[in-house]
């Protein structure tokens, strides 16, 4: 099984070729029917060939990534289901080009409006899944945030003391290097870190936090390895945390690892200038 798992990781890789190819498509079948554009339609069919032949080899290759597990909850099936659909709808127009019909201008229209949606949607839920459900809007406005059900962004520290320990702190340094792969949708390991809760129930081999113990949290034991190492996290060649992320990390678990309140709240002279740098803080004067 660990030459599927090989050929599936390939499907990131590959799904960029189908959505430009069926995109590319649909502008060249539109600019083919004016006359100044009309010699372009010769190129209309091995367009639509390269689209779904592409589109195939892409929703395969997707077939097999699932296969190898970490994918939770419906937005997986529904990429999936979107995708195949892609794939199928690009083949259909294919033959179509091949044959040489020609559909009444309004049932090809909507066929190419169909085909766009659906890439544009399949690409949305593929984005959930490799970047959590709320990347996309993680800096939208306010009013934009809302109407998707999202609370308002937190307003930057300006005051270390201030600034909630996790909300502020450990929160944006996990959603930044590690939920790509531990989010609701996608749980590595089945480990979610888009939550506290998530965070605090663990994984498949549990709990990946131990209060007030950082040097026996499999957590901290997983950022702090060596890049060489198989078992170092972020994987999959992520960015991984700085070392002052690492600190606090290791500080934060230490002192409790609480669900919040204010960094003066507990003890972090050890750990000051880490945290003035984390969150873009002058040193005091």
């Amino acid at each position: 099984m660990e030459f599927v798992y090989f050929l599936g990781r390939f499907h990131v890789l590959a799904l960029h070729l189908p959505i430009g190819l069926v995109l590319a498509a649909i502008v060249l079948d539109f600019l083919a029917r004016k006359p100044r554009f009309e010699p372009l339609g010769a190129a209309r069919t091995f367009l639509w060939s390269g689209a779904a032949v592409t589109a195939i080899g892409t929703a395969t290759l997707g077939y097999l990534h699932y296969l190898e597990g970490g994918f939770a909850g419906s937005t997986a099936t529904i990429h999936m289901v979107l995708g195949t659909s892609v794939a199928i709808g690009s083949t259909l127009v294919w033959v179509l080009r091949l044959r040489k019909l020609e559909l009444p201008l309004a049932l090809d229209n909507g066929i190419a409006a169909v085909l766009f949606i659906l890439v544009v949607l399949t690409g949305h839920y593929g984005g959930n899944l490799t970047h959590g459900s709320d990347y996309l809007l993680e800096y939208a406005p306010t009013p934009i945030r809302a109407l998707a059900g999202l609370p308002p962004r937190r307003p930057p520290v300006t005051v270390l003391a201030q600034a909630d320990i996790y909300l502020d702190v450990i929160d944006p340094m996990l959603r930044s290097r590690c939920t790509s792969c531990h989010n609701d949708e996608r749980r590595r390991g089945g480990l979610s870190l888009l939550t506290y809760a998530g965070l605090r129930r663990g994984g498949e081999t549990g709990s990946v936090v131990l209060v007030g113990r950082s040097e026996r949290s499999e957590m901290y034991r997983r950022i702090s390895l060596p890049r060489d190492d198989e078992a170092a996290m972020p994987a999959e060649d992520n960015a991984p945390l700085t070392s002052e992320q690492v600190d606090i990390i290791g500080w934060w678990i230490d002192v409790g690892a609480p669900d919040g309140g204010p960094v003066g709240g507990f003890e972090h002279s050890a750990v000051e200038p880490q945290l003035r740098t984390v969150l873009n803080l002058d040193a005091p004067s």
